[in-house]
């Protein structure tokens, strides 16, 4: 018992250093892409060596991956969706709290590794935050459609408020697809396929 206890504490020289890891990384891509980042660098700016490093997190990846996680979850944890009994309500306050954390990371340097590992971290999250509310495989839509339209609202300078951006991805997912498509669209669509066959 005593053992598990002791498993439990985690050593304060643990967090002080993997937050000056973090901080490190944090301040790095305010500068420069998350591609010309090396590990070397994060450790230097930590003021750590790179085993130190090694020792808190595989590659950077890893460490992006944790603090995108991280702060999406103190952010998902504080506005607390997933109490709400509405589930309209809930889908709000999940894509306005998504689109403010993308926004908020608008000063990152984009490229071609921090899109997708920024992306993909924030689905993951969310998902998991989801998941004991909706099934799982709600949980992958609702995670993917508020990341998917917040990275393209961020692709797009940030140009739509977030509450209008938001709601409009709030009633798809709760209204469905097909009350948002044009009927006139919808039909040429549909007579375009039967023209196929």
């Amino acid at each position: 018992m005593v053992a598990k206890l002791a498993e439990l504490r985690v050593d304060p020289r643990v967090t002080r250093t993997q937050k000056l890891i973090r901080d490190a990384l944090r301040a790095l891509l305010k500068e420069k892409g998350f591609e010309s980042i090396s590990v070397q660098d994060i450790a230097e700016r930590a003021t750590v060596n790179r085993a130190t490093f090694y020792a808190h997190f595989t590659d950077k990846f890893a460490l992006l991956d944790a603090i995108v996680r991280e702060d999406l979850a103190w952010c998902l944890a504080k506005d607390d969706a997933i109490a709400e009994p509405d589930p309209r309500r809930m889908l709000q306050i999940l894509a306005k709290c998504v689109f403010t954390f993308v926004g908020k990371h608008g000063q990152c340097k984009v490229d071609k590794d921090f899109e997708p590992q920024f992306e993909h971290a924030m689905e993951a999250e969310l998902r998991d935050y989801v998941a004991p509310r909706i099934p799982v495989c709600a949980a992958f839509f609702v995670a993917s459609a508020i990341v998917g339209m917040a990275m393209q609202w961020r692709a797009c300078a940030r140009k739509e408020p977030i509450e209008r951006v938001s709601r409009e991805i709030v009633d798809i997912l709760s209204d469905g697809v097909a009350k948002h498509v044009n009927p006139l669209e919808a039909a040429r669509a549909h007579r375009r396929s039967g023209e196929g066959t």
